[in-house]
C-alpha cells in the first residue's frame, strides 16, 4: 500500500457518546485519530448522515440494537473512498459507499473493513444517497415482503409524512397501488398528493369510516403501522379478509389494543418487521439484490425525501431540534463535506 499523505484525513471529527442518554446532552463532539488503512481496509471520507429517529434511540438506549460504548452516532450516511489498505477488486478509490451503523455515520471520516462496506449509487444525489440504507429500502420491503400487490390494490399506512411513508407513497403511486394515509394533521396534505397519495385523512375515531367512504367500501391488503395504539386498532378495520398489518415502528409509544374480532372474523394477520434484522441475517447477495431494486426504482422514478435544512457536526443540537419538530415536512441532513449547500 502506498503510504497515505499527513493532509488525507490524519484524524476525525465525532459526534460521539460514552453513555446512553438524550443525545443533546450525551453526545460530544470528539477529534479522534484515524490509522491507516490496513489490508481488508479503506479510509473513507464522510460526505452526509441523515438525522433518523431510530438515531435518538441507539443514544437513548432503547433501540433493538446497541452500539458498544464509546460510540459514534448515525446510523446511516454516504462516503467516499479516500485509501485502500489492498487486497479489495470490488473497491476503488473515489467510489462512493455507505458508512455502516458498526461504524457511525456522524463524522469526518473512518477507516471501515471491506466486509461491512456496500457500494451507494453514484447517480442519485449525495443526500439521497445517504438516506438509502434505510428509508428506501424499508420502504420497498414493506411493500414486497408480505402481500402480492398489483395495480388497483389498497395499502393503509398511519405516518404518511416520514421518510418511509412518503417512500411509500411514490413506490404505489408508480406501481398503480392506491394509497389511504392517515395523519396527524392535514398541513402536509397538498405535498403527500403531490408525491402520488390518493386520500389523505385525519387519523382518528372516525377516519376508517371516511377510508371506506372515499374507496366505495373497498378495503385494503396491506396495513402499515409505525404509530401503534389505537391508531393500529383503527387500521385493522380498513384490511380486507386476510389483510396484514406489519408494524415496523411504536413512535405513539402506546401499546395497540389486541384486534380480536378482525383475527377471528377477518382472518387477518399481525407480522413485525425491523430493516436492521434484516441486513443482519441477509446475504450480501439479497443487499446487493434489494439495493439494485431500489435505487434502480429511485433514479427511474425520480423518487426522493426532501431535505429541508442542513447542519454541520459543531450544529448538531439545533438539528436534533429540527429533526424532532412534528410536522417538518422532510429530512434534516448533517453536511460533514462542507459541500452540500446552504445551512
Amino acid at each position: 500500500m502506498v503510504p497515505i499523505l499527513a493532509h488525507l484525513m490524519p484524524t476525525t471529527t465525532a459526534l460521539r457518546y460514552h453513555q446512553y442518554g438524550t443525545p443533546a446532552e450525551t453526545l460530544k463532539l470528539e477529534e479522534l485519530p484515524l490509522d491507516e488503512p490496513k489490508e481488508g481496509e479503506a479510509l473513507v471520507k464522510c460526505l452526509a448522515a441523515p438525522v433518523n429517529p431510530a438515531d435518538f434511540g441507539r443514544v437513548g438506549g432503547t433501540y433493538g440494537d446497541l452500539a458498544p460504548l464509546p460510540a459514534v452516532g448515525g446510523l446511516e450516511g454516504v462516503g467516499e473512498i479516500v485509501a485502500l489498505g489492498g487486497g479489495s477488486t470490488q473497491f476503488r478509490v473515489g467510489q462512493r459507499v455507505f458508512i455502516p451503523s458498526s461504524v457511525g455515520s456522524w463524522q469526518t471520516a473512518a477507516v471501515i473493513p471491506y466486509e461491512e462496506l456496500y457500494p451507494a449509487p453514484e447517480k442519485l444525489p449525495v443526500e439521497q444517497a445517504a438516506m438509502g440504507w434505510v428509508n428506501p429500502a424499508t420502504a420497498w420491503q414493506l411493500m414486497h415482503q408480505f402481500v402480492k400487490l398489483k395495480a388497483g390494490d389498497i395499502l393503509v399506512q398511519n405516518a404518511p409524512t416520514s421518510a418511509v411513508g412518503r417512500f411509500v407513497i411514490q413506490i404505489a403511486d408508480h406501481l398503480g397501488i392506491k394509497t389511504i394515509n392517515l395523519a396527524r394533521s392535514l398541513d402536509e396534505e397538498h405535498a403527500l398528493k403531490e408525491l402520488g397519495a390518493d386520500i389523505v385523512l385525519i387519523d382518528d375515531r372516525g377516519a376508517a369510516k371516511a377510508a371506506l367512504e372515499a374507496t366505495k367500501g373497498k378495503k385494503a391488503k396491506l396495513a402499515l403501522n409505525s404509530i401503534g395504539g389505537s391508531s393500529a386498532l383503527g387500521m385493522c378495520k380498513l384490511l380486507a379478509d386476510r389483510g396484514v398489518l406489519v408494524t415496523f415502528g411504536g413512535m405513539d409509544r402506546e401499546p395497540a389494543p389486541f384486534p380480536t374480532r378482525y383475527l377471528i372474523f377477518n382472518d387477518i394477520q399481525l407480522r413485525g418487521f425491523w430493516m436492521t434484522h434484516w441486513y443482519a441475517t441477509a446475504s450480501r447477495e439479497e443487499i446487493y439484490k434489494l439495493h439494485n431494486d431500489v435505487f434502480t426504482f429511485m433514479e427511474n422514478s425520480k423518487s426522493a425525501v426532501k431535505v429541508i435544512a442542513r447542519y454541520r457536526l459543531d450544529q448538531f443540537k439545533d438539528a436534533f431540534e429540527h429533526a424532532q419538530k412534528p410536522g417538518k415536512g422532510g429530512k434534516v441532513m448533517f453536511d460533514l463535506s462542507g459541500d452540500l449547500g446552504p445551512h
